[in-house]
């Protein structure tokens, strides 16, 4: 049997990256929460940045939240730092910015935005940038049109990041 792990997708996500990487299986899910949901219902490995943070019901979710609230459930198998894709913020103006709630820390400006959509992933994130939906974005710089959106990098940033590889608890499996 293949061992699989779920985590954040779609293809181009760091999680993709860092799972691809385990040389397993992949299941991509929409949110981290699904793909929770998904590795205890499936008895499968769970990868999960430890910055990672969503909106959930209004509210801002983090990786501690996470942590806690799944400990009857899973258990950390193994924690590793590696640096994400490099990441650029392309700027038009300070209308809308699209990121995901995980990159809001490395935008100093973020308050001079007059609105801020966030997004699931990054991927997502710079699909509303391309259509022309928001102004600026937060986004991995393998995923820019490199015949366009030079012109408005503002910033780049390669932060670390650490990673958490979950496995569920015997007691329910």
């Amino acid at each position: 049997m293949c061992e699989i792990i779920a985590t954040l997708g779609p293809i181009g996500t760091d999680s993709h990256r860092q799972a691809e990487r385990l040389g397993t299986g992949i299941s991509l899910h929409d949110t981290f929460q699904a793909a929770a949901e998904y590795a205890k219902k499936h008895k499968i490995k769970l990868l999960v940045p430890a910055g990672f943070r969503e909106n959930r019901e209004g509210r801002l979710f983090s990786w501690v939240d996470f942590h806690f609230e799944n400990l009857e459930a899973i258990e950390l198998e193994k924690v590793w730092f590696e640096e994400t894709m490099p990441m650029v913020l392309l700027h038009k103006s300070y209308s809308v910015i699209a990121i995901h709630p995980s990159t809001s820390s490395l935008v100093p400006e973020l308050e001079k935005y007059e609105q801020i959509k966030y997004a699931k992933s990054k991927v997502e994130a710079y699909q509303l940038f391309k259509q022309g939906e928001v102004s600026a974005v937060v986004t991995s710089s393998c995923l820019i049109d490199e015949n366009n959106d030079p012109p408005h990098i503002k910033m780049r940033f390669a932060p670390t990041m650490v990673w958490c590889l979950y496995k569920m608890k015997s007691s329910n499996a």
